[in-house]
Order: structure tokens, then C-alpha cells, then sequence
């Protein structure tokens, strides 16, 4: 199992986010020999006029739209020019056809270019990748970009890595794996298999009294086993007085992980929530990359 077709939104913002979220994009298909989707979304101008006041005449409305129009293009730009800045420092062969594609191990990628609202694009058009990486922005970009995140994790049905700075082609190599017995922590589990079967050390977190035994981590190591996947277990106690988002990331320190997998937006059928609560949490505040998948 591997990552052949991943998708990378570009916002075309005037920061280094969609520089970050490329070349970890292209370190990630020289290593598994993927095809990356760079997709750029323009939101049609006229929907700016959905967003002014009360009693603005035509001529403002019209001047609104003219400077929506004028962002757009000056985004479309910008993201193009990084596309092509970085496929040719990274040596990334451009098609326009995934058919186009010479060799199946090369790395390869093509611009996408898509109008609407990029929660309703990302919404159906992310349905069919393997993985979707998001760089997580700050300042201005913030709303937009926790909107994008929350449709790619919770519409689409795909992973979704999750960083605030370039990654290289190690990602991974010591992997933290909060383990929860949910269904979205197990789609986690085997959508994270390319990275867990290549790394060094995995270490499953969870908190042992919120399990039911038959998805107890002994499970989930009898599972890897079958993948060729060994992995350690660390237990994290539900009454040190942090939070759980708190004791996932802190083991996650303690283990020198790189990457840490969930799963995203879970709710513990049993005595108290595990995940759910935290989803947010930990997407705010993790120091390492964010493997989820809801």
C-alpha cells in the first residue's frame, strides 16, 4: 500500500504556506512515487456581493467585485508561480493527464485550476486521493483555512496530513499513534500503513480504561504484525490532571515522534470523550506533523 494520488489546495496567499505544503507534497511523491493534484480554487467574484451591507449601490457593489476579481488573480498567480517554481527546483515532471506519466515510480504533478467555494470543491473533488495535505496557516488566512481542514477531514473521507512547515522525505521515521478503538482511529490505522510500514519506531498511545479488551493496543499490535509492523505501547493516565490532548502530545514527545496519526472528531462511546474534544486541541497545538482521518 502506498500514496499515489495526493491532492495539495494551494490558497495563493502572499506567505510561504503553499511553498511549505509543496515541497513536503513532492518529498512525499519522490518517496512513494506519486502523482500529485495541485488544486487552486477561485471563488467567483460575484459571490463577494453576497458579503456587503444593506443599502450599498450598484457602483459599490460593482467596485467589490472588480477587488474580489483582482485578489482572485492575484492569488491564481501567485500559486502558479509557486507551482512552477517549485516542480522545476524539485525536478517534478508537469503533465496535464495522469496518462501522460512515463514512469509509475517517478514523481509527477499538474495544476488544477477550479471555480466556486473551496469547501463545496474540496467537499467532492477530494474524494478520490490517497492522502490531502493541508499547511496550516495563520493571521488573516486562519478562518479559511481551519474551514478547508474541517471539509477535507470530515466530508471527504480521505487522510489529511496537517503541518506548519516543510516536511522531508523521512516524514515518519518515528511514528506516535493515538489509539482510541474507534472507527475513525482504525481507518487511521490503515490509511497511516505506507508511513507506519516504513518507519522506525511506532508507539501506540491510549488510555487502557476507556478500551473494551477486545481493542485493546495488544490487538492493534497483533494487527500491524500482520502488516510486518512492530510497534511499542505507552498508556496514558485519564486522571493526571491534563487533558487528553495535553497527555497525547507529551507522549508523543517523549517517544521523539515525528508524526502523530488519530483519528479526527471522535466521540468515546463510553465513560467520557477521548477524541472529539481534542480534535482541536491538538491541530492547534501539536509541535509535530498531523496524520487524521475521520
Amino acid at each position: 500500500m502506498h500514496f499515489k494520488n495526493i491532492l495539495v489546495p494551494l490558497s495563493g496567499a502572499a506567505n510561504s504556506c503553499d511553498t511549505m505544503a509543496l515541497e513536503s507534497a513532492f518529498n512525499l511523491a519522490s518517496r512513494f512515487g506519486a502523482h500529485v493534484n495541485v488544486l487552486h480554487i477561485k471563488i467567483d467574484p460575484r459571490t463577494a456581493a453576497a458579503f456587503v451591507g444593506e443599502g450599498m449601490t450598484s457602483t459599490m457593489i460593482e467596485s467589490v467585485i472588480d477587488m474580489a476579481e483582482k485578489e482572485g488573480l492575484e492569488r491564481r498567480q501567485r500559486a502558479h508561480a509557486c507551482f512552477d517554481a517549485m516542480t522545476a527546483s524539485m525536478n517534478i515532471t508537469v503533465v496535464n493527464k495522469v496518462s501522460e506519466r512515463r514512469d509509475p515510480a517517478a514523481p509527477s504533478a499538474r495544476f488544477v485550476e477550479m471555480q466556486g467555494n473551496s469547501e463545496d470543491v474540496i467537499h467532492s473533488y477530494g474524494r478520490l486521493f490517497d492522502l490531502i495535505i493541508i499547511c496550516k496557516q495563520t493571521g488573516d488566512e486562519q478562518i479559511s483555512n481551519a474551514l478547508l481542514i474541517n471539509t477535507a477531514l470530515r466530508e471527504t473521507g480521505r487522510p489529511v496530513l496537517l503541518f506548519d512547515s516543510a516536511q522531508p522525505k523521512t516524514l515518519g521515521k518515528r511514528v506516535a499513534f493515538a489509539w482510541n478503538g474507534s472507527v475513525e482511529a482504525s481507518r487511521a490505522l490503515t490509511y497511516s500503513l505506507p508511513f507506519l510500514q516504513t518507519a522506525e519506531k511506532i508507539t501506540l498511545i491510549s488510555a487502557i480504561d476507556d478500551l473494551d479488551e477486545a481493542i485493546y493496543p495488544e490487538a492493534v499490535q497483533r494487527y500491524l504484525t500482520m502488516h510486518g509492523v512492530k510497534s511499542d505501547r505507552c498508556e496514558i493516565d485519564s486522571g493526571n490532571g491534563k487533558s487528553t490532548a495535553e497527555s497525547i502530545m507529551n507522549a508523543a514527545a517523549k517517544s521523539e515522534a515525528d508524526l502523530l496519526v488519530m483519528g479526527a472528531y471522535t466521540r468515546s462511546r463510553l465513560r467520557r470523550l477521548f477524541f472529539g474534544a481534542v480534535t482541536e486541541e491538538i491541530l492547534n497545538n501539536s509541535p509535530i506533523p498531523i496524520f487524521m482521518a475521520h
